[in-house]
């Protein structure tokens, strides 16, 4: 079997880590030749470009974790945080090249602040003639009602409530923060943990640092999300950590899933109540609200399942056997018997889990990833609420996935020079063999467990 110890031994060495946290910045500003690029038609090869950029940032963000110094305080990493925020705010003027979703929550946003219910009206509607022409929303989307959660929506509308003009700037401003706000607080959350060593997973992520400052995806804000919640767990601000985990779901559904490791966690029922009733008030205060304004929160989710298919390993196999309604239950049965498993384990291990906070941060990385594995559309910017998880426990194949993700963007090549979208095979097949081997290293690592644990018992026995 290929060992791939040699990836995870941290060797700290000055000379590299430099010139690889400057390398990461170059790259990062490389996005303004590549938005320059998607101007000139036909852009035959700006999925080549793309895949490039975020493999060599990859590489560059691997070279300065294993070769960054030792972090006890804030003042061993002061060099690092500032290229983070450079390679972030310097991006504030960059086009979006990858990704046209911008697009599509301004004019949500938009639709909402005209009074109108975008989980009904969909672009193409005919009262939206004049808005359409101003606004210019993709075409790809137009006959497609909103799915994003209500809080979204609502932070769409506060950026298209500044109108045409500033909307875009008022959006880039808010996803620069969230960026901006994961990258501290991340830091916080790792020096408490005594993992600050491990901060460049977060720093100089290609997708914390493109798919938010450039591609402008809502999930910068999920990701802000999640790591507030490690943050206020670890503080023992339960309450409060329920709160933000609901605001969080009512952005995009992802961080819902720290509740299932959190919860065996608490130390007595009283406390896991008050994580749960946290939740409860964030997202029934959030869709109550939003019913009250007369919109109807759900849109074309049930669309999404049905038609809308990419880079979704499991759920492209099962789509060969099964059909409508079959896949989707066959996938809640899966989310179900992963989430159950993990709770399972979590409940075996309760005894020493406050102990063991690799684990808890080892289980909270699979509970997040299960509403991915079984989406029938994985983007790369999906993954980004699992990077200050990663940085927390890093893991092999969780840092394969996020690295090999962003090769699902060869299918710009068509779609930009000839608005085809042709997505090819191999970057589903190489994230699927990831997956699989995660998959057997999982349980090959429950039966080591279970074995180690047999013998001890023996032990105590003879």
């Amino acid at each position: 079997m290929i060992s791939w110890s040699w990836l995870f031994t941290r060797t700290p060495n000055s000379a590299l880590f430099y010139s690889s946290a400057v390398s990461v910045l170059l790259l990062a500003l490389a996005s303004y030749y590549l938005a320059a690029v998607t101007q000139v038609k036909p852009a035959f090869y700006i999925g080549y470009y793309t895949m490039a950029q975020y493999s060599l940032m990859g590489i560059a963000m691997l070279l300065a974790w294993k070769s960054a110094p030792e972090a006890i305080g804030f003042k061993d990493i002061k060099w690092l945080l500032l290229v983070a925020v450079l390679a972030r705010v310097l991006l504030i003027d960059a086009g979006s090249y990858a990704s046209n979703d911008v697009d599509r929550y301004l004019f949500d946003g938009r639709i909402a602040v005209e009074g109108l219910d975008p989980y009904r009206v969909s672009h193409d509607a005919p009262q939206l003639q004049s808005l359409r022409e101003q606004w210019q929303p993709p075409s790809e989307h137009a006959k497609y009602v909103t799915l994003y959660p209500p809080l979204a929506l609502a932070l769409f509308s506060a950026a298209a409530s500044f109108g045409h003009e500033h909307a875009l700037l008022v959006w880039k401003l808010i996803i620069l923060s969230a960026s901006l706000g994961t990258l501290f607080i991340g830091a916080r959350v790792l020096a408490h943990a005594g993992k600050l060593q491990h901060l460049s997973l977060i720093a100089f992520s290609p997708l914390l640092i493109l798919e938010a400052n450039i591609g402008l995806h809502i999930d910068a804000i999920s990701c802000l999300a999640v790591v507030s919640a490690i943050y206020l767990w670890q503080r023992q601000q339960v309450f409060l950590t329920g709160i933000v985990i609901g605001l969080g779901a009512v952005i995009k559904v992802v961080p819902i899933m720290l509740v299932l490791p959190l919860l065996f966690t608490m130390p007595n029922i009283k406390l896991a109540i008050k994580l749960v009733v946290g939740v409860l008030i964030s997202v029934v205060t959030v869709y109550g609200v939003t019913l009250s304004f007369g919109l109807h929160p759900v849109g074309s989710i049930g669309v999404f399942f049905e038609k809308w298919r990419f880079a979704a390993p499991l759920f492209v196999a099962l789509d060969q056997v099964f059909s409508g309604y079959q896949i989707f239950i066959v996938m809640l049965c899966f989310a179900s018997v992963v989430s159950l498993a993990i709770a399972g384990w979590l409940w075996l291990q309760r005894g020493e889990i406050l102990t063991k906070q690799t684990l808890v941060f080892s289980c909270a990385q699979l509970a997040l990833a299960i509403p991915l594995l079984i989406s029938p559309v994985i983007f790369p910017w999906y993954l980004m609420p699992l990077i200050p998880l990663l940085a927390l426990a890093p893991n092999r194949y969780l840092v394969a996935w996020t690295l090999l993700m962003p090769l699902t963007y060869e299918v710009l090549n068509g779609f930009l020079s000839e608005r085809l979208w042709q997505p090819a095979d191999w970057p589903v097949w190489l994230v699927g063999i990831v997956q699989v081997l995660a998959a057997i290293a999982l349980v090959h690592y429950v039966y080591r467990h279970k074995q180690h644990k047999s013998l001890i018992i023996s032990d105590v026995k003879a």
